[in-house]
């Protein structure tokens, strides 16, 4: 038999609790700069590789795609609850600019931050109608 045919059963690394919440403290402090895996990996005391896998066996994703998804929750926490511009979100964000964020939130949404700002709004608004004709 073949050495590469050899299957490993290991379970999947995982982070300690430490390591994990000293990650994504380290990831969410990062908005405006990045954060490299290797300063990642030296901060929780592993090799780039250990980490990146352990990161990934505690969050489900790896850690540049869980920041993605971060920055794109906390964008559409801002669309729903201000009225600051698109260019202002992205910036906040974390995002190059605007046109960064938009091909990256429509990457991940599947519309444009525009349309999904648009589409909550018009959900509100429907909403608070419903609410207004059944009152008293």
């Amino acid at each position: 038999m073949r050495m590469g045919a050899l299957v490993r059963n290991e379970p999947p690394r995982k982070l300690a609790p430490w390591q994990a919440q000293r990650a994504i403290h380290l990831l969410t402090e990062a908005t405006s700069t990045a954060c490299p895996v290797a300063m990642l990996a030296a901060a929780c005391g592993l090799s780039r590789s250990h980490f990146a896998h352990a990161f990934r066996g505690t969050t489900g994703l790896p850690p540049h795609k869980w920041l993605v998804l971060h920055r794109i929750r906390n964008a559409c926490a801002m669309m729903e609850g201000s009225d600051q511009s698109l260019a202002e979100i992205a910036g906040s964000c974390g995002f190059a600019d605007q046109s960064h964020f938009s091909r990256t939130f429509r990457a991940v949404i599947g519309s444009s931050p525009a349309a999904w700002r648009r589409e909550r709004r018009s959900e509100v608004t429907a909403a608070e109608l419903g609410l207004a004709a059944s009152g008293p």
